[in-house]
């Protein structure tokens, strides 16, 4: 659903609506693996009621290219206005859920790191994951290397009062073994120009996107 589509939908849609820029990295990304198919989004609302209007809205991208998509996240307000936008979104909890229909691809984006209870994560998706399904995982980069930089000055690396863990791919293969899931893929990239052209090690760039199925998907 582009914004030209919300708009023919819903005459007050505000005229400040962005349109997607699908040609963003870190959109794209998860954008290319779900079209066509019936896609979960956790954490759809984006912290704020009003993120729908901005161009990297995952959201509003996934439901562009998606088959079928629906959105869970915690807060009502922010899931009661993408209802009335013509989405559709329930209130629930990304640490507990279920579905009726299975689904090919669940996304959380810029989720897991807030997250306190990842068994209850995984277990969920796992329950509303169809056979030969896929998670798409965005999250934090410990080793960034502006992290490494903060390292270095402060006593504590500052970051999202939110953020409960961070994952490098070590620890998130060795996690998701666990539940009998495959990481797929790993990929270090950022929607920051000045990070892309950096000559850095790939694990010191700015997003580690993952992807992880009940199977092998590459």
């Amino acid at each position: 659903m582009r914004a030209t589509d919300l708009r023919a939908y819903n005459d007050d849609t505000p005229p400040e609506l962005e349109e997607i820029d699908y040609s963003d990295w870190k959109t794209r990304y998860v954008t290319t693996r779900c079209a066509g198919k019936r896609v979960l989004d956790l954490g759809c609302v984006m912290h704020s009621p009003e993120a729908y209007k901005d161009r990297y809205f995952l959201h509003r991208a996934i439901a562009g290219v998606a088959g079928e998509v629906i959105g869970l996240d915690l807060n009502p307000e922010g899931v009661a206005r993408l209802n009335n936008l013509g989405f559709r979104a329930v209130v629930g909890d990304a640490e507990a859920f279920a579905f009726d229909e299975p689904f090919d691809v669940i996304v959380a984006g810029d989720l897991v790191e807030h997250l306190g209870n990842l068994d209850g994560f995984l277990n969920s998706c796992l329950g509303a994951l169809a056979p030969g399904g896929r998670i798409v995982v965005q999250t934090p980069n410990p080793w960034y290397w502006r992290n490494l930089l903060k390292a270095v000055v402060y006593r504590e690396v500052p970051n999202n009062v939110e953020h409960t863990c961070w994952f490098c791919p070590r620890t998130f293969r060795q996690l998701v073994d666990r539940y009998g899931l495959t990481l797929a893929n790993v990929e270090f990239g950022s929607r920051y120009l000045r990070d892309r052209l950096m000559p850095l090690p790939r694990g010191w760039r700015r997003l580690q996107p993952t992807r992880y199925g009940r199977n092998l998907l590459e």
